[in-house]
């Protein structure tokens, strides 16, 4: 029914087997002197499966057969050809170790995959966004589970006189409407009670 989808992730090497394997491949492009500084981006589009290491491979793949070209058309070592091809292929060599340092030792700071009820995911270290309700955006009759929701103020209690609003601060005419309106309720019910208990 579902094809098999993604496989777990590889475990990956403790501490000191990722060190030596860094260090590996860090010095293979330079003690090359440049022929083989492929290898280190291969096993980092490889570690990493993402795309722009996959593209930065294939371009540095083919600078390094640039420069091999030009190394192995020179007519003698004097040639200006081999100094071009030579100067590519330390070139590449330099920048291809401190790239792949660089992504290598970004990626293993990353937290590692977790199982999850949709498949595997990198856990999250914060919690959902905050939007406020002024900018939500509403899309039909769906409720924005982030928007800002107001706490309900707690009931006044039954029998008692209404709290006046501070002095300083204009209260709306429609809650000095229905304050009115709760008042008269208040003494008609009052007055309601008081004359059943004669």
């Amino acid at each position: 029914m579902h094809g098999p989808g993604h496989g777990p992730p590889q475990p990956r090497p403790s501490g000191a087997g990722q060190i030596v394997l860094r260090v590996l491949f860090a010095l293979v492009p330079l003690l090359s002197i440049g022929m083989l500084s492929w290898t280190a981006l291969l096993r980092l589009a490889i570690v990493t499966r993402r795309r722009a290491h996959w593209v930065v491979f294939w371009i540095q793949l083919a600078l390094c057969e640039v420069a091999f070209g030009f190394v192995m058309r020179a007519p003698d070592e004097n040639d200006w050809q081999m100094d071009v091809g030579m100067l590519g292929l330390l070139g590449l060599a330099v920048t291809s170790t401190a790239f792949y340092l660089y992504a290598d030792i970004r990626h293993a700071s990353r937290p590692p995959l977790a199982p999850g009820p949709f498949g595997w995911y990198a856990p999250a270290g914060y919690g959902p966004p905050h939007i406020p309700a002024a900018t939500a955006p509403r899309f039909g009759p769906y409720v924005n589970p982030y928007a800002e929701t107001p706490v309900p103020a707690p009931p006044a209690p039954v029998g008692h006189a209404p709290v006046p609003a501070p002095p300083g601060t204009a209260a709306a005419p429609r809650i000095d409407q229905v304050r009115a309106e709760l008042d008269e309720l208040s003494q008609y019910l009052r007055k309601g009670t008081g004359s059943g208990d004669r």
